[in-house]
């Protein structure tokens, strides 16, 4: 048996009740074929770096389990058939991490630091002077260059 991580990212109009299901279901296929959930983890609610199928959201779940290749592919077919499930990866691994896993981590991180947006001066200055479209004259230095 092999070492694998799974990650699911389900729909964001599930309830978190119906994903932690899934997961459940999916954790339930695993031991039901000889396989071993070590850990399975509902890390919430997250935005998308993109649209996937209309959905800005999607519910992340995480299951690491031992199981066989063939557990694998059957596992992989059934998340592929399930249309709560917009996206999913499956990661053969040599070990398992013991600490949380990265995705709760990464929630918990940016709960501490809020975005400030950088005020280098440029676009005060450019507002200030009433400029309008950018310009790539702006960039270059204007020096008096004759042909010659």
């Amino acid at each position: 048996m092999y070492s694998y991580e799974v990650v699911l990212i389900g729909r964001q109009d599930l309830s978190q009740q119906q994903m932690e299901a899934l997961g459940v279901n999916l954790g339930l296929f695993v031991t039901q074929n000889n396989g071993e959930v070590v850990r399975s983890e509902y890390c919430g609610l997250r935005n998308l770096a993109y649209a996937i199928k209309k959905n800005r959201k999607g519910h992340y779940y995480v299951i690491q389990a031992r199981v066989t290749a063939a557990v694998v592919a059957e596992l992989d077919r059934i998340m592929k058939l399930n249309e709560d499930i917009i996206r999913h990866l499956v990661v053969k691994v040599d070990k398992f991490d013991e600490r949380d896993v990265l995705i709760s981590q990464a929630k918990s991180f940016s709960d501490d630091f809020s975005f400030q947006p950088r005020d280098d001066g440029y676009r005060s200055q450019r507002q200030k002077s009433g400029g309008g479209d950018f310009v790539a004259d702006d960039l270059v230095e204007s020096k008096d260059v004759t042909a010659g």
